[in-house]
């Protein structure tokens, strides 16, 4: 839930991320939220945070977070992490190519929406480059009622079937061989083994995959 049903202006949103990921290194000097933060960090905009309760500056110039402003910074980095795996995963780009195109989405992704994309990624734990993602009320309630509905296909049990849901492929060639082999949205697909590498079968077809691929496979599971 968004505090106070307001979103900050943006360039006070992307201190308070800066501040975060300094503070995810042990950080929390004024020259390291600087490198980290997109947009200046003056005077005026960390005196802005200050008085709207959301950060602290101590005498040596230190910046800290304050419960709110963590709060708030949470829901922004849980904002660009999930846009960062819904622009590789669904879209299939390149992690490098990921980060501008997520700080735009960031500040435009509404609570709602937030979670339905969480929810159809499967409440995935971490961003492509390996940090950590805020989990929300979305991931809480499947922990404690329900299962992912779409998930990658190693994440099936032996014997579990479901249907194809998209493929994001590393390469041209690859996903025009996956879809010859019956890997297309909406075909059926079965996870026949896991090991020594993962066996899948579509249709009457059964595929041997290394678990790379398994991992971009993302299928809808069966509802029960």
């Amino acid at each position: 839930m968004e505090l106070d049903g307001d979103r900050l202006p943006e360039h006070l949103a992307e201190v308070l991320e800066a501040l975060w990921i300094t503070e995810e290194k042990g950080q929390n000097s004024l020259a390291d939220i600087t490198r980290e933060s997109a947009t200046e960090v003056t005077g005026e905009v960390l005196e802005s945070l200050k008085q709207r309760g959301l950060i602290t500056i101590d005498s040596h110039g230190r910046v800290g977070l304050v419960k709110a402003g963590r709060a708030l910074a949470e829901q922004i980095i849980r904002r660009h992490r999930l846009a960062e795996r819904l622009i590789c995963d669904a879209l299939g780009a390149h992690v490098d190519d990921s980060e501008d195109a997520a700080c735009e989405f960031e500040h435009v992704l509404a609570e709602g929406i937030t979670n339905s994309i969480c929810t159809l990624l499967g409440h995935p734990r971490y961003c492509p480059h390996g940090k950590p993602i805020p989990g929300g009320d979305c991931c809480r309630r499947a922990l404690e009622e329900l299962r992912p509905i779409l998930i990658s296909c190693d994440q099936l049990d032996v014997g579990e079937s479901a249907l194809i849901a998209y493929v994001c492929a590393t390469g041209h060639a690859r996903m025009l061989k996956l879809a010859s082999l019956g890997m297309a949205p909406g075909n059926p697909l079965k996870l026949l083994q896991k090991w020594p590498s993962y066996v899948l079968q579509c249709d009457e077809t059964e595929i041997a995959v290394e678990e790379e691929v398994a991992r971009n496979i993302y299928v809808r599971r069966e509802t029960p």
